[in-house]
């Protein structure tokens, strides 16, 4: 017997009763944050940041605690890693919280009965997400970049060379942000498919006992 597309889960349940899980989640979540800004310092633009804060937008019930998460991971790492201009940061951090506002458009597909499942239109929704925070991250850092540096002349044919010089940056970013959310929304709907299957032999398991 399949299970309707409306029912939860065991562990998605238990999501929406056990204010620890949340709790769990959401401190893997600046964890593996924080420690992939050391790990891949010598990756530029590959980090699975942007993923990360989609993917609690959609995850959560409120979308304020993706861009908590978002502040954490990078304030931590900030204080670190070292400052830089306070305009390319912000400009850092607002392309990121971009993500988080995509990760809502992703949940406002799934019917309210049914927040946490998840479709094909959700995958395919999740992919052009991706797509469009790489873009932003990309327009926005590289125009502040032009603007208030002083590596380019403030004419058409600076941002445009602004522009081509981050091209590589951007291939990265893009390769980057689909990896690590592809492996988020992978391991998403294995660790669903887990729990259906699990709460299907459950009943299954107490039908046969209750005929016994």
């Amino acid at each position: 017997m399949k299970q309707p597309r409306s029912e939860k889960s065991v562990f998605f349940q238990a999501w929406d009763q056990e204010r620890w899980i949340q709790i769990a989640f959401f401190a893997v979540v600046v964890a593996i944050g924080v420690a992939s800004r050391f790990w891949l310092l010598d990756w530029p633009n590959v980090k699975p940041v942007a993923a990360l804060v989609l993917f609690s937008a959609f995850f959560f019930h409120r979308s304020s605690i993706a861009l908590l998460a978002l502040v954490l991971i990078m304030a931590i790492s900030d204080l670190s890693i070292g400052v830089y201009d306070w305009r390319l940061m912000t400009s850092v951090y607002l392309s990121l919280a971009v993500s988080a506002g995509l990760g809502c458009w992703v949940k406002s597909s799934v019917g309210q009965s049914a927040r946490t499942r998840m479709g094909a239109g959700q995958v395919g929704r999740f992919a052009i997400a991706s797509l469009v925070m790489s873009t932003v991250f990309f327009a926005l850092t590289n125009g502040v970049v032009w603007w208030f540096g002083q590596w380019y002349p403030a004419s058409w044919s600076g941002l445009a060379s602004c522009y081509a010089a981050g091209l590589p940056f951007y291939r990265a970013t893009l390769i980057g942000d689909l990896l690590f959310t592809g492996t988020l929304v992978g391991g998403y709907l294995a660790m669903d498919a887990i729990c259906t299957r699990a709460a299907l032999w459950q009943g299954k398991i107490a039908v046969a006992i209750s005929d016994s």
